[in-house]
């Protein structure tokens, strides 16, 4: 899935969940040309979208069939982001996106307390991952 569909799934998966209260499509110019602002427990929270590229793949032609599995597994409980911090917060978006059930998704985490940045990170069964890193 390249960033343009997945930006538009993300998007439709934030607006469906009760606890954020506007999700739309945002932009850092050249820096960070494609992420998502949300309004999450009374602030605003903003996440980069990256993608790295299946071996092989050429971005210059039209994406190929997607590939389809099982979709990956639901990150329960889905934590309240009422007062959140970035990686409480990175944690809910992962079960959100999780929860959707989309069958080309394989994986969703968010990133552990050892990394440098709060943030998440969604793998695909075409071997495609996004990385997402709150801002």
């Amino acid at each position: 899935m390249r960033i343009d569909r997945f930006q538009s799934f993300a998007l439709d998966a934030y607006r469906q969940a009760p606890e954020i209260a506007g999700a739309e499509p945002w932009s850092d110019g050249t820096s960070r040309p494609a992420g998502i602002e949300l309004k999450v427990a009374g602030r605003t929270v903003r996440h980069a979208l990256t993608r790295v590229r299946v071996p092989g793949e050429d971005t210059g032609q039209p994406e190929a069939a997607p590939v389809e599995g099982p979709p990956a597994e639901p990150i329960e409980p889905r934590p309240a982001p009422a007062g959140a911090q970035d990686r409480q917060t990175a944690v809910y978006l992962a079960a959100v996106l999780a929860g959707a059930g989309h069958p080309e998704i394989a994986r969703v985490c968010s990133y552990d307390e050892k990394s440098q940045n709060a943030g998440l990170g969604v793998e695909f069964h075409s071997g495609a991952k996004i990385h997402m890193l709150l801002t």
